[in-house]
């Protein structure tokens, strides 16, 4: 699910104009997708996206309106399926319609190929280049071909000799898991020095990417709880987007075998400036690197903000909170001045797994409940 905050104003007269700005709310054009346009006072609060296989089934897509009304009891809702198959489509959408609570008003429309339909039986063509797709590409919305587009924006290299070597390197630099105070240094030393500032000026070593070495380090310094706990701490709403940018950058640096957690971060980060399509792609990446590697997810935390369509304006609050369950040493560190202050989608919760402790590490320390 993805919030809007802040929005242009843009002026939907029709439902040509709903079709044509729904790809850069969500981020990407969607497919087989049941979207809803949450509004409060002719304003668009939430967007939310789902595969329709996953709520065709009885009970799903009510679950969905259940959970998004849950956080927005007085919001009306524009519904749209996008599909090829325009009867299953339109029962999806009559049973969310019908399953809004009394006083909300939801309209239907259904997208099929070029071609938006309503109920009344108005038709027209989807405008890719109109008026409304104009004003949100002006305003800095974007919106990929595909989700599929997104997913490789956190693709891995490929295995190879010289990424192997990069993480031997790193894994020899690496604290020890005992020495949190060196763990919290070395994570925000690493931050500083590739992170775009709050002014977007390049950090001090952006001269190109990120060195594979240094990249692999950041990621097994996300594999400890203390180094993660830092990373996500140091993490604001202002600066959210340049540290969405420096994990994905890791991500695209390290073999997916180590890429679990900085996809998480990237995540986190994406969620924080509104971002659902990318938060969505980013935890459904990190929980299938921890299904590969049979370990418990490290991405609860974003998984539970999604579910539960919490929006980035609770970040502080969150953040407060996992300060005080955080280790010593990461709270006062994230708390000291000079450190940084700080579509949504439906995806399905993680299946709980066996608690991690990689070879050579000792049991993971108190830290953020993730």
């Amino acid at each position: 699910m993805t919030t809007h905050e802040p929005v242009p104003r843009l002026q939907l007269s029709s439902p040509g104009d709903v079709a044509q700005l729904v790809p850069y709310l969500i981020g990407f054009v969607p497919q087989e997708s049941l979207v809803l346009l949450v509004t409060r006072q002719g304003r668009v609060e939430v967007t939310a996206r789902a595969d329709l296989a996953d709520v065709q089934p009885n009970g799903q897509a009510e679950h969905l309106i259940d959970r998004i009304w849950g956080r927005f009891p007085d919001a009306d809702a524009f519904m749209v399926a996008y599909t090829d198959q325009p009867a299953q489509g339109w029962g999806v959408l009559r049973r969310c319609r019908q399953h809004l609570p009394a006083g909300a008003d939801g309209q239907c429309m259904l997208v099929a190929g070029d071609t938006w339909h309503t109920e009344g039986g108005a038709a027209g063509m989807v405008d890719r280049f109109g008026r409304i797709a104009a004003q949100a590409t002006y305003a800095g919305m974007a919106a990929s071909r595909s989700r599929a587009d997104l997913e490789a924006r956190f693709a891995s290299p490929a295995d190879s000799v010289e990424l192997d070597r990069a993480v031997a390197a790193a894994s020899g630099r690496l604290p020890a898991v005992t020495d949190t105070a060196r763990i919290v240094e070395r994570t925000l030393d690493l931050i500083g020095q590739y992170r775009r500032d709050d002014n977007n000026a390049a950090p001090p070593n952006a001269a190109g990417r990120i060195p594979a070495e240094d990249a692999a380090h950041l990621a097994l310094l996300g594999l400890t709880s203390a180094g993660r706990d830092t990373a996500l701490l140091s993490i604001t709403p202002t600066d959210a987007a340049s540290h969405l940018e420096l994990w994905r950058a890791v991500v695209n640096a390290v073999p997916a075998s180590y890429a679990e957690a900085a996809t998480y971060l990237a995540g986190m980060a994406a969620w924080m400036t509104g971002d659902g399509a990318v938060a969505c792609v980013a935890l459904s990446r990190s929980l299938e690197i921890a299904d590969r590697t049979a370990a418990e997810p490290l991405a609860g935390l974003l998984d539970r903000l999604i579910d539960q369509v919490v929006p980035p304006t609770a970040w502080e609050q969150v953040r407060e909170q996992a300060l005080t369950l955080t280790e010593p040493e990461v709270r006062r560190a994230i708390q000291q001045p000079a450190v940084p202050t700080l579509s949504w989608e439906n995806v399905p919760p993680p299946v709980p797994k066996p608690t991690r402790q990689r070879p050579g590490e000792a049991p993971p320390s108190p830290g953020i409940g993730i």
